[in-house]
């Protein structure tokens, strides 16, 4: 499946717009040194990699596939492809659903995969740190959070307590849609509302999708038919 350069991000205003800056991670983007086995992994050879994985998973043949460098022990590094920002539902495990190894994904997870000041700190630390070339902000099907934000809309009431934090970052995805948008319609604006903050909002993601190193991508997972669709 080839994605877009409109998925990808890259190209964008907001990315024109954003100077390459410093950052407290260092004064200039320091791309990740290379890995020992030489494998260049572009965006799109990323998110074929998550694709197979997945097709793997739905259809029972998981083999916790490995792309990490061969002979390498874990004290020796990290090499993960791709940053994944998912849910923390138990039931959405990315290793899982995109059937690979561990050292292969950096993952990142919190209640409506939101996008933070602590997250978007994590995924500059993947990029410039590890040399991840996919970042994917994914949303899942029965999605508690973005259940919440949507009865808080629509009852004009707050859950209480911090969960109304969760409810009020969700917001801004959900208010736009139709009075009677579904739940899937709720899942998937949330995800493109995560992919666009990361872009728009770091400095260092812009400048890595501006020179085609990372994709930016957003996507939702199908608890029931265990298939992530990329969108």
């Amino acid at each position: 499946m080839e994605i877009s350069r409109r998925s990808f991000m890259l190209g964008a205003a907001g990315a024109s717009a954003l100077a390459f800056g410093a950052t407290a991670l260092g004064s200039t983007p320091a791309w990740a040194a290379p890995r020992p086995d030489g494998v260049i992994v572009s965006p799109q050879d990323a998110i074929d990699r998550l694709i197979a994985g997945n097709n793997r998973w739905a259809n029972g043949k998981s083999d916790r596939r490995t792309y990490a460098p061969p002979g390498q022990t874990p004290e020796a590094g990290q090499w993960p492809f791709a940053a994944i920002l998912s849910c923390a539902d138990s039931r959405v495990v990315p290793e899982d659903l995109f059937d690979v190894a561990g050292k292969n994904l950096f993952i990142l997870r919190n209640a409506g995969n939101i996008v933070d000041a602590n997250m978007l700190g994590s995924v500059e630390y993947a990029i410039e740190h590890t040399g991840i070339s996919l970042v994917v902000a994914l949303g899942h099907t029965h999605c508690g959070a973005v259940n919440a934000t949507a009865a808080s809309i629509r009852t004009n009431t707050m859950p209480g307590g911090y969960v109304d934090s969760v409810v009020n970052s969700i917001k801004p995805a959900l208010e736009p849609l139709p009075a009677a948008f579904t739940p899937t319609e709720g899942v998937r604006a949330n995800a493109q509302q995560s992919a666009s903050q990361f872009q728009n909002m770091s400095k260092v993601v812009a400048a890595a999708t501006a020179k085609g190193k990372v994709g930016v991508v957003q996507a939702y997972y199908d608890i029931t038919t265990r298939r992530v669709t990329f969108f």
